[in-house]
C-alpha cells in the first residue's frame, strides 16, 4: 500500500512563446507551453491528477488543414447574457450528473482512507448519479476497497496505471495487483484501462517508451482475459506536437485532458465550447474518436489571465462544460485534494465539486 504522503513539485518547461489572441472558445488551442505537476508517493511513484497546460488560440490547428474548426458565436455572448448566467449561478448553484468522476482514496494528511471511509464516499457518487470513477493509480486501497465496493455498488472504472518519474516500468506492480485481482474478480468492473496520465507531457517517458509501454499492457491484459478497450490520456499539446503517440499505437481511441484555466485568454463561462473545440482537434489529428478523460476548474487559488478561481466561476465553468459535452465527460475531481502540492498557481487541491451535484 503506497501512501502519497510526501510531495514534489516540478517546474513550467516552455515550448514556445505564447501569444495572446482574441478569445474566442471555439477556435482550436495551439498550446505553445505546458506547465505539469506532480505528486510523489512514499513508495516513490508520483501522482497528480490536474493538467497544467499554457495555450494560445488560433483559426485552425497547425497539425492539419483538415481539421479546421468552425466558430460558433456561443462565446462572444454579450455582458446580459453573462450576467444573466452569473444570475442563474447564483440561484441554482447545481449542475447535472457528469458520466465519470475523479476518485482519490487518499486522505488530507496522504495516508490512505480506510474501507468505510471509501464506502461513504462511494456511497455519495452513487448518490449522485454517476456510475463510473477515474482512478489514476492501483495503489493504497484499490484492489482491496475501491473495485470490490465497485462491484458492489454498480460502479465502472477507467483504471489507470500511473507512470512515475521512474519511467515506464514503475507501473508493472500496479498492472501485476489488478490483473491478479482481476483474475479472481472477472473483468466486469473495468470500462477500460489508461497506461499513464500526461506521462509524455510530465517528462516521464518519451513517445516511443510509451508506445512500447502501452502495446506491452495491452498484451498482458488480453492474456489475461480482458477483451476491452485501453488507451493513454495526455493534454492536447502532446498528441497535436506528437501524433504518432495516437496514429502508431495500439491504443483503441484517445484519452484527452484539456483544461481551459490554463488559457489565459479565455472566461469561466467559455469551458465548455474550448474544451470540446480540443477534443474535436484532437479526434482530427488522430483519426481516432477522444474521450475527455480529465477536466474540471479550481474554485480556489490564483487568477491566471481571465480565470479567477472562485464558486462561481467553477460553477459557471462546470455548466458550460455539462452543456457543450452532454454529460459525456470525465470531471476532476469528487473532493479537493489537500494532500496535493499547491502548484504554481495555487489551484492542484482545489478541484473538489461534488457539491456542485444535484442530488
Amino acid at each position: 500500500t503506497t501512501q502519497p504522503d510526501q510531495t514534489t513539485q516540478t517546474t513550467e518547461k516552455a515550448n514556445a512563446e505564447t501569444t495572446a489572441q482574441p478569445t474566442d472558445a471555439a477556435t482550436t488551442a495551439e498550446t505553445t507551453a505546458e506547465t505539469s505537476s506532480t505528486e510523489t508517493t512514499a513508495d516513490g511513484t508520483t501522482q497528480q491528477e490536474t493538467t497544467q497546460q499554457e495555450t494560445t488560440q488560433g483559426e485552425t490547428t497547425q497539425a492539419s488543414p483538415e481539421t479546421t474548426l468552425t466558430k460558433t458565436s456561443a462565446t462572444s455572448t454579450s455582458t446580459t447574457a453573462t450576467s444573466t448566467s452569473t444570475a442563474t449561478s447564483v440561484a441554482s448553484g447545481k449542475i447535472s450528473a457528469p458520466s465519470v468522476i475523479v476518485y482519490s482514496p487518499y486522505a488530507n494528511d496522504g495516508s490512505c482512507k480506510d474501507y468505510d471511509t471509501i464506502k461513504s464516499d462511494l456511497q455519495l457518487i452513487q448518490s449522485k448519479g454517476i456510475s463510473k470513477l477515474r482512478l489514476y493509480g492501483a495503489d493504497c486501497a484499490v484492489t482491496t476497497a475501491v473495485l470490490p465496493l465497485c462491484m458492489e455498488l454498480g460502479i465502472t472504472v477507467n483504471q489507470g496505471f500511473w507512470i512515475s518519474s521512474a519511467g515506464v516500468d514503475s507501473i508493472d506492480g500496479g498492472v501485476s495487483l489488478v490483473v491478479e485481482w482481476a483474475e479472481t474478480n472477472g473483468w466486469s468492473v473495468f470500462d477500460f484501462f489508461t497506461v499513464g496520465n500526461e506521462a509524455v507531457n510530465d517528462g516521464s517517458c518519451t513517445v516511443s517508451e510509451l508506445i512500447d509501454k502501452i502495446a506491452s499492457v495491452k498484451q498482458i491484459l488480453n492474456n489475461a482475459g480482458y477483451s476491452g478497450e485501453v488507451t493513454t490520456s495526455e493534454p492536447p499539446v502532446t498528441f497535436i506536437n506528437h501524433p504518432s503517440l495516437c496514429t502508431d499505437s495500439v491504443i483503441d481511441f484517445v484519452g484527452v485532458n484539456p483544461h481551459s484555466y490554463f488559457n489565459a485568454n479565455l472566461y469561466a463561462y467559455q469551458a465548455g465550447e474550448y474544451i470540446t473545440a480540443q477534443q474535436k482537434q484532437v479526434a482530427a489529428i488522430c483519426s481516432k474518436s477522444a474521450f475527455i478523460t480529465e477536466t474540471g476548474y479550481p474554485h480556489k487559488g490564483d487568477s491566471y489571465g481571465n480565470n479567477v478561481p472562485s464558486d462561481e466561476n467553477q460553477y459557471l465553468a462546470l455548466a458550460s462544460i455539462m452543456k457543450y459535452t452532454g454529460g459525456d465527460v470525465t470531471i476532476l475531481t469528487t473532493y479537493d485534494d489537500m494532500w496535493k502540492n499547491p502548484g504554481p498557481h495555487g489551484i492542484e487541491q482545489y478541484f473538489g465539486m461534488i457539491n456542485l451535484i444535484q442530488s
